[in-house]
């Protein structure tokens, strides 16, 4: 009987013991929360990811950002600092992709922002200028950084603000928004594009011309390359590399010809330089 006590008063202070560290944690948590709630920012760590060299903000930028909206943060309570706010902000810039906001142990707000990726520039009929992102997003030019990416003209009448506020997908896939237009096709024909190396380094810029088709301006040879719509894009790139190489293994074959129309199935059809 004394043992079965012993073994039951043990097992009490066990419990007791560990009742103990829970509370006295809960309250050291506790304490230490308050404790940073109420400790001052101590200063700004910003970190902008800029990815394939663009850079559209700089940290100077944010700074003004939260000077414009008269947050001077340093020195102020953590418990004032609204930063869900501060994150939708961030998020509104044009040139933002993601922001995140949150206070370090050290008492420094880390603000976190990745920007947005342009795939190609659109210049309209009027001259208005825009980027569309590798989300399908119209993004708007910078007076600070332009983005070598690829490049779109001729007769193109979209113009930036009635597509901006949805991306290609979101397009795709809403029946209340049917707003088709050349950019859904230059959209998927940029990627495609992208993706691949050697088109990626051939392709410099594309065109709308007069008969409504896609024009392909090469970085090699002065062909005009009639492409059509963004229909069988792959197809359409396997005949013109077959035109490259068989071109290229051919002296004076390649510079031979004006015109590359890659518009029918099946054949290619080219008009010889005069």
């Amino acid at each position: 009987m004394k043992e079965k006590t012993k073994q039951k008063i043990r097992k009490v202070l066990r419990i007791s013991f560990w009742c103990c560290m829970v509370i006295g944690l809960g309250i050291s948590l506790g304490f230490s929360d308050r404790q940073q709630s109420i400790a001052p920012c101590t200063g700004l760590d910003i970190t902008i990811r800029a990815d394939s060299d663009n850079f559209f903000i700089q940290q100077s930028d944010v700074k003004q950002m939260l000077l414009d909206r008269g947050d001077s943060i340093i020195n102020q309570p953590a418990s004032s600092i609204n930063i869900p706010e501060l994150e939708y902000v961030l998020n509104s810039h044009a040139a933002v992709a993601h922001a995140e906001v949150y206070m370090t142990v050290e008492g420094k707000m880390k603000i976190d922002i990745e920007q947005r990726k342009p795939l190609l520039r659109i210049i309209n009929c009027d001259g208005e200028g825009y980027y569309i992102d590798e989300t399908g997003t119209l993004m708007p030019l910078s007076d600070k950084f332009t983005s070598r990416v690829l490049i779109v003209s001729g007769r193109l009448f979209e113009p930036y603000s009635k597509r901006y506020m949805y991306s290609m997908d979101e397009i795709e896939k809403n029946p209340n928004v049917k707003d088709r237009t050349w950019l859904d096709d230059l959209f998927r024909l940029a990627q495609f594009i992208e993706k691949d190396e050697f088109w990626s380094a051939q392709v410099q810029q594309m065109v709308i011309n007069s008969d409504n088709d896609i024009e392909l301006v090469p970085r090699i040879g002065d062909q005009r390359i009639i492409f059509g719509d963004a229909q069988d894009m792959e197809l359409k790139f396997d005949k013109l590399m077959k035109f490259y190489l068989k071109g290229l293994n051919t002296t004076g074959w390649w510079d031979s010809y004006s015109i590359i129309n890659l518009k029918f199935k099946n054949q290619i059809v080219c008009t010889k330089k005069s």
